[in-house]
């Protein structure tokens, strides 16, 4: 393929501020340090230039390892259809995916590289294609919003992006404006004759202080009110397992977390209760993701869940919960911190933690009233599940929960109302 149709992106030059102020501070160490050995000391000027050779040697090797980190990583746009992601110099890491109206992006920055103008973008397609990032890109706004257009101007039937969709990727866009958002794209279809279950899958919970210790951050990887089937993804965990270096920043590992059963989505957050939180617990309270599962399908447990999860956080339990060892001291003075430090504070402890996550069933609980709000604003807003969700509302609680929730205006509530006695109507004759 003609280079013309790539372009590519590396991590900004701006990103290595560290390692540039490293060198700044041994070149002006270079620069002094014969200054002031030649005036006090009197040292003749062929030791002095030697000696400023010695002390430029840390400087070149830093610049080298910003040279070779930057020009071993490549973030790829190819034909404005494809991204690429390609790490390594002899040994390569390469990951790729296709510009679909699918992908997902996050943009993650902090103060600093916002005010130096990089930041970090990562993409997944709620697949198991999931987990490519490009790290410290420069404007990562303006990226973010180009591979929206792009996504948005894709031709998914023909695999091919639009007329547009090219040239999208060469012109500059004007920064001064905002990108308008792309449209919704639409759900996966639900299968025909599906049957819905009268109860609901709420996911398996996590250990209370499980999250305040690994410091991963849930992404979702689904739609309020979309149809998944068993082992699809639901969620992405991104899991840091190396710090912040000099040459760059810290290194993370995006783990996957399946959907236990198919069925419909109506809740997708999955929030770790405080670790000083003792009440006990309500599934039907707690946001966690949960399921309308199909009727007659097994839920699977734990292990099918959270194998891959257990499996990364087991791999770097080092890095994660090192922190801990350093806590055992501080703990000693405070009870409640002496609990969840004694909780992650060596092998024998994390592996119990984690064995007990793997044997956890999910929560089974009747979907409504439990759920009515969630099945209700199904309801109403996705008119083409009306059919399968007809026998799990009714039109009491159509007008309670639009009253509570404000759901969406009267008007649209009165014709939802209307469609649930047609579709009970219909769904007799078909009986």
């Amino acid at each position: 393929m003609d280079g013309s149709d790539i372009a590519t992106y590396r991590p900004a030059w701006a990103s290595y501020w560290k390692a540039w102020l490293a060198v700044a501070a041994l070149a002006a160490s270079a620069y002094a340090f014969p200054q002031v050995r030649g005036a006090y000391l009197e040292t003749p000027a062929q030791l002095q230039e030697i000696a400023t050779l010695v002390s430029l040697a840390p400087a070149l090797l830093i610049i080298a390892g910003i040279l070779f980190h930057r020009y071993t990583r490549a973030y790829q746009i190819e034909s404005g259809r494809r991204l690429r992601t390609t790490i390594g110099f002899i040994a390569r890491d390469r990951r790729e995916f296709l510009i679909s109206d699918k992908i997902q992006t996050d943009l993650k920055q902090t103060v600093l590289s916002r005010l130096l103008g990089y930041g970090t973008l990562r993409f997944w397609t709620g697949d198991d294609q999931s987990g490519q990032s490009w790290v410290n890109v420069a404007a990562p706004n303006r990226l973010e919003a180009e591979i929206k257009v792009l996504a948005l101007n894709t031709d998914d039937a023909a695999g091919k992006p639009s007329r547009n969709a090219v040239s999208a990727r060469t012109e500059k866009p004007n920064s001064r404006i905002n990108p308008p958002d792309p449209a919704t794209p639409p759900l996966p279809h639900t299968p025909a004759g599906t049957i819905f279950a009268d109860r609901a899958i709420v996911l398996t919970r996590f250990h209370p202080s499980l999250m305040r210790h690994i410091g991963g951050e849930f992404k979702s990887a689904v739609e309020p009110q979309q149809f998944v089937a068993k082992g699809e993804p639901l969620l992405t965990l991104i899991l840091m397992t190396e710090d912040e270096t000099l040459f760059g920043s810290g290194k993370f590992a995006d783990v996957v977390i399946p959907a236990p059963v198919s069925g419909l989505v109506l809740r997708r957050s999955h929030v770790a209760r405080p670790y000083y939180d003792q009440s006990p617990p309500d599934p039907a309270d707690e946001m966690r993701t949960t399921l309308l599962p199909v009727e007659g399908e097994p839920v699977e447990n734990g292990v099918f869940i959270y194998g891959a999860l257990c499996d990364a956080i087991w791999k770097h339990r080092d890095f994660l919960f090192r922190r801990q060892r350093k806590l055992k001291e501080i703990a000693k003075h405070s009870p409640g911190s002496a609990q969840w430090v004694a909780t992650w504070a060596d092998d024998t402890t994390i592996r119990k933690a984690l064995d007990e996550l793997l044997i956890q069933p999910c929560d089974e609980i009747p979907a409504r009233p439990a759920f009515d709000d969630y099945l209700c604003e199904a309801w109403i807003k996705r008119p083409h599940l009306r059919d399968f969700l007809a026998p799990l509302v009714d039109e009491t609680t159509l007008r309670k929960v639009n009253t509570n929730y404000k759901l969406e205006e009267q008007q649209m509530i009165e014709e939802a109302i209307r469609t649930h006695r047609t579709t009970l109507e219909k769904l007799a004759e078909n009986d």
